[in-house]
């Protein structure tokens, strides 16, 4: 009997302590999200580079580091998507890119969608990398999210490089990781904290 009763309680605790690491990550009490999108696989925080046609297939390349993945931009503007469990302060974000010295390209999320603003930034070469081959730069850029108003939970970002189907060149991507930084779960901003993670949740939205 007691070997049946030890099983039922593993069974009920199983779930309620999932739920509870869910809940933990979700709710980030170190005020710290990291997200990266190297274009082999699906990140279920980033979405897809879009639209196609702006964008081309992901390809498969081989490289210094083994196999990995790219994408070409050939029309301006391009977007995708990060998926925020609550609102950040600051954003950081590395690319590892290739494209000519005078090509312009700047990133930013969307400071209010509805009037179609923007915090562009232009990505400030850091170093080249050999990890991808030969060519590759990477560049990184911040940006202030306190005025921020988000999409419901999703951030989205525009890549500029006006004019860039008129000169018939192209700018390739191997990866992106953006880090969103704020301050860290303390017992004075707790309340505050909680009723930003309910705004932002799926459940607030779908009640909504």
């Amino acid at each position: 009997m007691k070997y049946y009763q030890y099983i039922r309680i593993v069974l009920i605790l199983i779930p309620i302590i999932i739920l509870a690491v869910l809940f933990y990550k979700d709710f980030n009490p170190a005020g710290y999200l990291k997200v990266d999108y190297d274009f082999c696989r699906e990140n279920p925080f980033v979405s897809k580079f879009s639209p196609t046609g702006r964008v081309l297939e992901i390809e498969k390349i081989k490289t210094v580091a083994g196999k990995d993945c790219q994408q070409k931009m050939v029309v301006d503007p391009v977007y995708f998507d990060v998926r925020l469990t609550q609102k950040f302060d600051q954003a950081r974000l590395k690319l590892w890119y290739q494209k000519d010295l005078v090509t312009p390209l700047r990133i930013g999320p969307a400071i209010n969608l509805s009037n179609w603003q923007w915090q562009l930034k232009d990505i400030n070469y850091l170093l080249t990398t050999q990890n991808f081959g030969e060519g590759w730069l990477v560049g990184t850029a911040e940006y202030n999210l306190k005025n921020i108003q988000p999409d419901k939970n999703i951030l989205r970002f525009l890549i500029s490089s006006p004019g860039l189907d008129l000169s018939a060149k192209e700018i390739v991507f191997g990866r992106v990781a953006i880090e969103f930084i704020k301050e860290p779960l303390t017992k004075n901003n707790f309340f505050e904290r909680l009723k930003e993670w309910i705004k932002f949740s799926n459940i607030y939205y779908a009640l909504n």
